[in-house]
């Protein structure tokens, strides 16, 4: 009964994970190595029950171990990423180090009398066990597991404490369910159980965290575009569950109504007040029904008019997962309203509120779609949008000088609406490459070159039909050839000189400069004056020499723009 019970465990952990991983498009290494440890442990556990020799249990019991090991560590490592801390390195090796010490000695079981000083096969009720005695080396797992519960009631600690900017429920059900995995043991061990229970807990684990990081994973995709379109706009974004629990607002709606950052929390039902925005909008949306997508309201907040619709959040066919309320700039439109009462300004009121919606979903799709990529790549957050102020620096720079480089405005301006895009084509990168810390083998750097031509693909396919053919051959220059060089160099196309169009020469200027003063995760930030030594050196060489003395003609309006980052942060 008890080897068929781990048996059943066994499939059924093995069954949820490839369910799992069907259902799922995007997905985490960590908890995807985390559900193949606990098929392992279960495998593990099973083996052991039916085990017909001494040495076939023995090899069984350090399968076990494996995911006893590490489980642990992939748990604290999930409770890191939600509570948006960075797990210090010396922790994540140290304690992978610790883990691996743990199982060396494992795996001298039967060999030697560290860690097992006599170990024997068992039987009960149709079912195998171990009976062990420890040896000296056994006293190291007890301490691995007290520092995974120190660890566990730390991040639950600090979640408690910034219940405004983590989800505390989520953070709170892992580190419940990793505590009772290791109490779990504990008194297995003082009741000295020939059965474990422990692969119950796991199974359990991999349930809840399952529906978890779907859960996250929903949201984080909404949040993903939210801050997109917050980097360069003026709407406002609020975003709920389907259950009417707050999940995440952008800055531009916070400043609008302090009181979301002040009184509302994270995965709760917002407070009932009677603040204007309550009234107005929480109130109404609350009580929409199946109105939802259709209605539209107006509201007034000082002097500024705010349009306010309601979106659902789908998932799958028809599923909603939750809701966006946004807040869309009305200002002008209401006042130009107020000055003209006849039908052709109203006719024009009307073409050009249209065209702002066009305008606004097209950006949020092409600006979602840069953010996500971002958001998939350790070692650039934020350059979207400061390459994209670097850009519109360096094109107000260039319009003192624009008759000499047989520009205009409109130009310049295409290029700084352009800037945005130039790194699309990541979005077709491998994770594996994308997400890597350090620098790149030459097969890892080959891979990684094909984003220029794969993000002009992608910006042509987008673009057409809602853009100008001129903006459409513009912004696919920019993705192509930001990485060509003057002296010929660069990729994809090797080209040279004038012959790479002049927009993707001033993307290159803005997009290594953001590179050089900005941290990476295999370099430190460099000082101002180190970045323009190097930019100077390279005119003639990797940058159009002409344009560069343009560009290090910013050099002041550059370094205000990162200081005032650096104050902001």
């Amino acid at each position: 009964m008890v080897a068929a019970i781990y048996f059943i465990t066994f499939i059924a952990s093995l069954t949820m994970t490839g369910l799992f991983l069907l259902r799922n498009k995007k997905l985490d290494s960590v908890f995807v190595l985390f559900c193949i440890l606990v098929i392992v442990n279960s495998m593990g556990r099973y083996l052991v029950s039916v085990s017909e020799t001494l040495e076939m249990a023995i090899w069984a019991n350090k399968f076990l171990y494996v995911g006893g090991c590490y489980c642990p560590l992939l748990l604290i490592i999930v409770l890191a990423q939600l509570c948006n801390l960075t797990m210090p390195n010396w922790l994540k090796y140290g304690m992978t180090l610790f883990s691996t010490v743990v199982l060396f000695f494992v795996f001298t079981i039967g060999k030697s009398t560290i860690y097992y000083k006599d170990v024997q096969l068992g039987h009960a009720d149709g079912y195998n066990y171990l009976i062990k005695t420890y040896g000296p080396a056994h006293i190291l797992y007890p301490i691995l597991i007290g520092i995974y519960a120190v660890l566990l009631l730390f991040y639950l600690v600090y979640a408690n404490r910034k219940k405004s900017k983590v989800s505390f429920k989520t953070v709170a059900a892992i580190s419940a369910l990793g505590m009772a995995v290791l109490l779990t043991y504990i008194i297995e061990r003082i009741v000295h159980s020939q059965i474990s229970y422990l692969t119950f807990g796991y199974l359990l684990a991999i349930l809840v965290m399952t529906r978890l990081f779907e859960r996250t994973n929903m949201y984080d995709m909404t949040a993903n575009v939210a801050r997109s379109v917050e980097k360069i706009s003026e709407q406002g974004y609020l975003i709920f569950d389907n259950k009417y629990r707050y999940v995440n607002g952008n800055t531009c709606v916070k400043e609008l109504f302090p009181e979301i950052e002040e009184r509302w929390r994270i995965d709760d039902y917002v407070p009932e007040t009677d603040s204007y925005l309550y009234r107005e909008v929480i109130s109404w949306f609350l009580n929409m029904g199946d109105d939802i997508n259709k209605e539209v309201r107006t509201i007034c907040v000082g002097e500024a008019y705010y349009e306010v619709l309601v979106r659902n959040i789908i998932k799958g066919k028809n599923k909603v997962v939750g809701y966006v309320i946004e807040f869309i700039d009305r200002t002008s439109e209401n006042q130009y309203l107020n000055m003209v009462n006849n039908y052709n300004a109203d006719l024009r009121k009307e073409v050009k509120a249209q065209t702002a919606d066009i305008a606004h979903m097209k950006n949020m799709i092409v600006l979602g779609m840069a953010s996500m990529v971002e958001s998939r790549d350790n070692s650039t957050g934020g350059h979207i949008k400061r390459t994209s102020s670097v850009v519109a620096i360096f094109a107000n720079k260039l319009m003192d000088c624009k008759e000499e480089f047989g520009l205009s405005e409109d130009f310049l301006n295409c290029v700084e609406r352009a800037a945005p895009m130039h790194d699309l084509g990541k979005i077709a990168v491998d994770d594996r490459v994308l997400r890597k810390q350090g620098r790149f083998t030459d097969e890892e750097y080959a891979e990684m070159k094909k984003h220029a031509e794969e993000g002009a693909r992608i910006v042509e396919n987008i673009l057409v039909g809602v853009e100008s053919d001129e903006f459409i051959t513009i912004a696919s220059n920019v993705a192509r050839y930001h990485h060509e060089k003057w002296n010929g160099e660069g990729y994809p196309t090797q080209i040279a000189g004038e012959a790479i169009p002049i927009e993707a020469r001033i993307m290159a200027l803005a997009d290594v400069f953001d590179a050089l003063v900005s941290k990476r995760c295999y370099k430190e930030a460099f000082s101002y004056d180190k970045a323009f030594s190097i930019i100077k050196e390279s005119l003639g060489s990797h940058f159009d020499p002409k344009l560069g003395e343009v560009f290090i003609k910013c050099r002041e309006e550059l370094e205000h723009y990162y200081d005032s980052l650096a104050e902001d942060s």
